[in-house]
């Protein structure tokens, strides 16, 4: 994903609009096949920096905290960001180091802002660090392994193997 400047340049202050719609593995080989991201943007230039606003729309594939079943998670997130122009050509740099670049100092060099990079940290950012298949996922039993949205848990009972320092806070939970 890029945008190319020197239309932007001219015209300083006027907004322009960019819809991307791309598989997620198309612009970085991290994201695993099948997840689709949704980009909807407006850019200004000011003179000396490139304003960039809009929202993310992702399928990412991840694994649920509790059952560990893959499952596309819908990642939805909006920022705004300014990037500061540098002075000179982007000269024999490769788009890939350009997009790096811009995602970690946040400057754009030459006549192409490379989002790729940032737009990919963003992702990341965005997903959630214990995603849940469904809200209400039961997991997988600790005593036997079975998946308990699946299948009733095989354990035998473990009342017999409970610590008798915890004997009281069984009564506690049990309402006794």
């Amino acid at each position: 994903m890029y945008i190319y400047l020197p239309d932007l340049k001219n015209r300083p202050g006027v907004v322009f609009d960019y819809d991307f719609d791309e598989e997620l593995t198309d612009f970085h080989a991290d994201f695993s096949e099948g997840g689709t991201v949704k980009l909807a943007i407006k850019v200004s230039h000011s003179g000396q920096e490139v304003l960039v606003k809009g929202s993310i729309e992702a399928s990412v594939e991840a694994v649920c905290s509790r059952c560990l079943e893959p499952f596309v998670h819908k990642v939805n997130t909006s920022f705004t960001e300014s990037f500061a122009v540098v002075k000179g050509s982007a000269g024999e740099e490769s788009p890939a180091n350009l997009a790096v670049e811009t995602a970690n100092m946040l400057t754009v060099t030459g006549d192409i802002l490379y989002l790729d990079e940032y737009i990919r940290q963003l992702i990341i950012l965005a997903e959630d660090h214990s995603p849940l298949c469904r809200p209400d996922c039961k997991g997988i039993c600790s005593g036997c392994g079975f998946d308990l949205n699946q299948h009733a848990c095989q354990c035998v009972d473990h009342d017999s193997e409970i610590d008798i320092r915890l004997l009281k806070l069984k009564e506690l939970k049990s309402g006794n």
